[in-house]
């Protein structure tokens, strides 16, 4: 497939005891009222990709999203932290050239101790809230601790934090409970954003589940010290950032960016091609085929950590036939792993375990192969000789990385029916989708895991008692060897001993028929108007709105 014009793409690697007291802050300024942007609308402007009547720069991007929420503390879906990057910062950030690399952001610099367990920050004076107010180490501590104390879908990221403590205005004392050489990979994330504790205590944040301050974070101007603020998020719809003029660290050129959620990429293509929108995030390999050659579209690719997978419920109660490992491996052979990859396009191959290409611990290519015979034997071995049926949860207008969920489920169905299985394709909207995959309800789903941080350690959610693998009813009595394999990767600093480690995992997942079936790791291909220049993609967050441009 040829490319239109050179791209201008960077890929980065991505990825993202007692706490110090939340105080009940008193007389607060309400966000926006000292903010250098407008304060929050509750419909859209209805202006289109070009620029604004008001002469103003504007970048109009369309995507699938499924998120629900902006706020730092609760939300956890990978394709908001494209928004909740520009907008906040964090203490250390990552390098645009390599994601793997950690660099300063709000700390200029900082420490470790020798026993790896004490982390001292040093942050820069003069970074500035949206609300005016100026950044000290006691909104660090506050974020933190509302992070772990709320107990949202990211909280867990802070399992090895013991304590955070202002040991000075500008100090910052990390102290873990345990060695966790991802600890500064995991602090890249958006989830430890950091906004002014001021405003969020006094608009209902505090550091347990009684929390309310979500509600006011998504109904009002963000209070971050990031290159934009939002300044209207409507759910389901669409988030409008404006450019904030005092930012410190990093700098917008684009005036506003609005990011409107069109879930049918078919449509996307439509308004991409008419002008409407500037980005489409999700056109399938077929799409671009057709657009790529147009001459206001400019076709961008990179590569991603990104793994699609059947996740199978292990539990007798919800996986019911699925429960049965022999029953997993006939499945694993049914499947035609290079029919998907060819579908998915963007050079998709298929990792051989849940580590990606890319990694520490990346175990090659699978060099599993679609055998329907031995599928049948299998099944026979099970007990189903004459087939049998399950559920799988899809979303069906979801195409992270342009791989349609839905395609990729009538695919493996049409592959599972040549083996005398039947998969019932539920079609569910993300938040129900979401929910029972969350729970651990669901049979079985399609679904695609984006690494939230550059490091390992983030794949081993997918370890039974683990997030992941408790979404499948692993428990952790159900494998103990890949349990205390796992608790040994996490805390391991040698590299080397590491990857030993992150390689024997996937093995022993490997012999023991685990609950996932991963059958590819995408690229990202991203149609884009050629009057956006500077195009910086990232795995960890999609796309940096802080590099984009806008042609004269």
């Amino acid at each position: 497939m040829s490319m239109k014009k050179v791209m201008a793409v960077l890929l980065a690697l991505a990825m993202t005891c007692s706490l110090a007291a939340c105080g009940n802050g008193e007389g607060i300024q309400k966000a926006g009222e000292t903010s250098s942007s407008e304060t929050a609308s509750t419909e859209s402007d209805g202006e289109t990709a070009e620029e604004t009547t008001t002469g103003q720069s504007q970048i109009v991007i369309g995507q699938s999203t499924t998120y629900t929420t902006l706020d730092p503390a609760y939300c956890y879906e990978w394709d908001a932290e494209m928004v909740l990057h520009a907008v906040y910062d964090t203490l250390v950030t990552t390098s645009p050239e390599d994601e793997s690399e950690i660099i300063p952001c709000i700390a200029s610099d900082w420490t470790i101790s020798d026993d790896n367990l004490t982390y001292v920050f040093t942050l820069n004076e003069g970074i500035t809230f949206t609300t005016g107010k100026e950044l000290t180490a006691d909104d660090v501590v506050y974020c933190f601790n509302r992070l772990k104390g709320v107990q949202g879908n990211p909280s867990f990221l802070m399992d090895t934090v013991e304590t955070v403590e202002a040991t000075g205005d500008y100090e910052v004392t990390l102290t873990l409970n345990t060695v966790n050489p991802a600890i500064l990979s995991i602090l890249t994330r958006s989830s430890f954003s950091i906004y002014d504790s001021e405003v969020a205590q006094a608009n209902g944040g505090t550091c347990d589940e009684s929390d309310t301050f979500q509600a006011y974070a998504d109904s009002n101007p963000s209070v971050g010290s990031g290159a934009y603020q939002i300044t209207t998020y409507t759910s389901g719809s669409e988030v409008i950032l404006e450019k904030f003029a005092d930012a410190q660290i990093k700098t917008g050129s684009v005036d506003k960016i609005i990011v409107r959620t069109i879930a049918d990429a078919n449509t996307q293509q439509m308004e991409l091609e008419a002008g409407d929108i500037d980005f489409a995030l999700d056109l399938t390999a077929d799409q671009v085929a057709v657009i790529e050659d147009e001459e206001n579209i400019q076709i961008v690719t990179g590569s991603t950590y990104d793994i699609f997978f059947l996740m199978m419920n292990v539990s007798e109660e919800y996986g019911e036939e699925l429960a049965d490992p022999t029953v997993r491996e006939a499945i694993k052979y049914a499947i035609d792993y290079e029919g998907l990859c060819e579908l998915a396009g963007n050079d998709a191959f298929v990792p051989s375990g849940i580590i990606p290409q890319g990694f520490l611990g990346y175990a090659g290519e699978s060099t599993v192969t679609r055998d329907v015979e031995k599928a049948k034997e299998l099944l026979a071995e099970a007990g189903y000789a004459d087939g049998f049926s399950f559920d799988c949860g899809v979303i069906p207008d979801m195409a992270p990385d342009g791989v349609s969920f839905m395609m990729c489920a009538e695919k493996i169905q049409s592959d599972l029916a040549e083996v005398g299985i039947t998969m019932n394709i539920i079609s569910q909207e993300a938040s129900v989708y979401l929910e029972a995959y969350r729970d651990g309800t669901q049979q079985a789903v399609i679904s695609q895991w984006g690494p939230d941080y550059y490091d390992p350690n983030n794949q081993l959610a997918f370890l039974p008692g683990n997030t992941v693998g408790l979404r499948a009813g692993w428990t952790a009595d159900m494998n103990e060897e890949l349990v205390a394999l796992g608790e040994q990767a996490a805390s391991e600093t040698d590299d080397s001993v590491r990857e030993e480690l992150l390689l024997q995992i996937q093995e022993v997942m490997e012999e023991e028929a685990s609950p996932y079936i991963v059958y590819l790791q995408a690229g990202r291909t991203l149609a884009v108007s050629t009057r956006v220049q500077n195009i910086i993609l990232s795995s960890a967050y999609v796309l940096d709105f802080t590099t984009l441009e806008v042609a004269e």
